[in-house]
């Protein structure tokens, strides 16, 4: 047996792997369901472990991402084209431990000391520079570091209000807004993508009304459907009743979820909304959010819709319809 095979007959757990490399438990997980960074294997406990193989191709990684590269462009290189990237780049190779500590059999995994606030800051920052793969980076670095739901909630959906303020103040220019919300857009379309079907699990619908062309809402919901394990049907923004319906009756939809943004007071939106519950089934549930949704809520009371105005409502809705026979 070779030295190579050798060393890929170890097996390490992801606690080894993060001292090794550098990187977060979390950030690993990412760079696997995400970008198919590396293919770990299972034990006959079926517990994943490691190769050191895999260490060695996820330390080049993080060195190129910590040199400015983000880690999409990065993940069809081999290795030896990593190498070469590395060395041309001249990267310094920050330490990290080698071997766990004596006496310890698993090591700590050291959490960001970025806050929230922090992240914020960093984004605002790399916007002003017009900076895409410094704010792809941001994005992806908080999700490793706090976990999907919690980054959306926390970093996200703050982000967004901060980029209207933003840009309603005269602080922003148009472009500026633009490329947050491209850069945003692409990061959770990126995460929906990465969700499977589920046999058996049901079926949401979620898209925005005619005429509602702010997206980045339902984009949200969309992403925090899936995370709770429904099957979701992202239709994107602008969507005549008729044509949510035809897709509600389609896909077999348990619920058909709205993101209403703006403007508050649309006539037209109002027999949008009638028109819809109309067409579809009664017993197709409607879950409306968004920050002008609160404008409509006497057509939403009408039409016995569930109006909604945090991500801990949308998940506590599903939750309420999955139960339900």
């Amino acid at each position: 047996m070779n030295e190579t095979q050798k060393l890929n007959d170890k097996k390490y757990s992801i606690k080894v792997v993060s001292m090794r490399t550098g990187l977060s438990a979390h950030a690993i997980r990412a760079w696997e369901r995400r970008y198919n960074a590396v293919s770990p294997n299972r034990d006959s406990n079926n517990r994943r472990y490691y190769t050191e193989e895999d260490i060695i191709r996820l330390t080049l990684l993080k060195r190129a991402t910590d040199a400015g590269f983000g880690i999409s462009q990065l993940v069809a290189s081999t290795d030896e084209e990593l190498n070469e990237l590395i060395s041309s780049m001249n990267v310094i190779d920050l330490p990290v431990k080698s071997k766990l500590p004596e006496n310890t059999s698993e090591p700590s995994v050291t959490v960001s000391d970025m806050t929230y606030e922090n992240y914020i800051d960093s984004f605002m920052s790399a916007l002003e520079q017009m900076d895409s793969k410094t704010l792809e980076n941001i994005l992806i670095q908080a999700e490793a570091d706090y976990g999907l739901n919690s980054t959306i909630e926390n970093l996200i959906v703050p982000l967004m209000e901060v980029l209207g303020e933003g840009w309603r103040k005269g602080k922003l220019r148009i472009s500026h807004e633009h490329l947050a919300s491209h850069v945003i857009r692409t990061f959770l379309g990126g995460v929906l993508a990465s969700h499977k079907s589920y046999p058996g699990a049901p079926n949401v619908l979620v898209t925005t009304p005619a005429d509602q062309w702010h997206d980045i809402g339902a984009l949200i919901i969309a992403v925090t459907a899936a995370s709770e394990g429904w099957n979701v049907t992202y239709l994107g923004a602008n969507l005549p009743s008729e044509e949510i319906a035809g897709a509600v009756k389609q896909n077999n939809c348990k619920a058909v979820i709205l993101s209403i943004v703006y403007p508050e007071d649309d006539p037209l939106l109002v027999q949008e909304i009638r028109k819809l519950r109309k067409s579809i089934s009664s017993t197709v549930a409607i879950i409306v959010g968004g920050r002008a949704s609160l404008s409509y809520k006497p057509v939403l009371d009408e039409i016995g819709a569930v109006r909604v105005d945090s991500l801990y409502k949308i998940r506590t809705s599903l939750e309420s319809l999955r139960s339900k026979k």
